[in-house]
């Protein structure tokens, strides 16, 4: 390259205008310095303007998260927080930066924050599970992962996500599973091909087996009533009713018992069919009082009859005897 365009590069990026004529060769040390002192102002203007578009960029991040963002010191002391932290919290910005991160957790002390920096020392991340106090002194359930972040200072990050919902489902769906596990009535779930993929204890315990042992198992053959359930089964994905029968079962100590089947599909979220639920209720005892019933009307529809023909049958003996007295008298 000739000393032509190294000039030329020169004076195009880095020189600033002087505003005079160029230098006479005696004063190139003044030159230079001037030179220097422009180059040092560039990079300090580029500097400069590269960390504010990074800090722009990350102030966007921070505030793009869905997650309350919460950046404190090692110590815990909040130097940053995002726009969903102020609403979870219910504390201004300003007041947040103000605080402990342990004074955001119910039951949290220092001693917390040195064991979320000694286990970041060996892993990635930490998460918690801990209750969240707002302003006003109310708490929600939140689950906390916290990582560390690279820099010239060491820097935590807390994303604070609110888990009510999720401990709403979860406690909902606890009682529904305890109270099927505790129904009397039997309970089994099939997928649309009639494969048992849960029973309750009550169901175990009517069919005289046990609850892992059922599991993959075809319902029609645990019933042995292939006919009836495949029925059931075909009925209650195809329409949203609830489908019922009674079949006669034997039990493991080879008792006969009669069950009233009750058969309702199960579906997705997307609507499609998930499998079929299965309820069983043991009439055993119902139909042995209807058959005693129906043995005692027939008893009794018996004996009044044999009674009923037995006073015919004197009724017509008296008559007789009455027309023979007629006759008697007649003579």
């Amino acid at each position: 390259m000739s000393d032509e365009t190294f000039s030329k590069t020169v004076r195009i990026d880095l020189m600033p205008d002087l505003g005079g004529d160029a230098l006479p060769a005696g004063d190139a040390a003044p030159r230079r310095d001037n030179l220097a002192k422009a180059n040092w102002s560039t990079r300090q203007r580029q500097t400069a303007a590269a960390a504010a578009a990074n800090r722009s960029r990350y102030e966007d991040l921070l505030q793009s998260v869905y997650d309350a963002a919460v950046i404190t010191s090692i110590s815990g002391r909040i130097m940053e927080v995002n726009g969903r932290a102020v609403e979870f919290l219910h504390h201004e910005r300003s007041a947040l930066c103000e605080m402990s991160f342990t004074d955001l957790l119910d039951g949290a002390d220092e001693t917390l924050m040195r064991s979320i920096a000694e286990t970041l020392e060996q892993e990635r991340f930490a998460l918690l599970q801990a209750y969240c106090r707002r302003r006003d002194g109310s708490s929600f359930p939140a689950e906390i992962a916290v990582s560390r972040l690279s820099g010239e200072r060491a820097r935590l990050c807390f994303f604070i996500r609110d888990i009510s919902v999720r401990r709403q489902t979860e406690e909902r769906l606890r009682t529904e599973h305890t109270a099927v596990q505790t129904c009397g009535s039997g309970i089994a779930i099939a997928d649309v091909d009639g494969l048992l993929g849960y029973v309750n204890p009550a169901f175990a315990r009517l069919i005289g087996s046990d609850e892992g042992s059922l599991l993959h198992e075809d319902m029609r053959a645990v019933l042995n009533a292939p006919d009836v359930v495949g029925e059931l089964i075909t009925s209650a994905l195809s329409d949203d009713q609830t489908w019922m029968s009674e079949i006669e079962i034997t039990d493991s100590d080879g008792e006969r018992l009669y069950v009233q089947v009750s058969a309702t599909c199960s579906r997705g979220t997307d609507g499609d069919p998930r499998g079929v639920v299965f309820s069983f209720a043991d009439i055993t005892l119902h139909r042995q009082s209807e058959a005693a019933l129906e043995k005692a009307r027939s008893d009794l529809e018996a004996r009044v009859e044999a009674r009923t023909m037995d006073l015919l049958h004197k009724n017509a003996r008296l008559q007789e005897e009455l027309e023979q007295l007629r006759q008697g008298g007649e003579e």
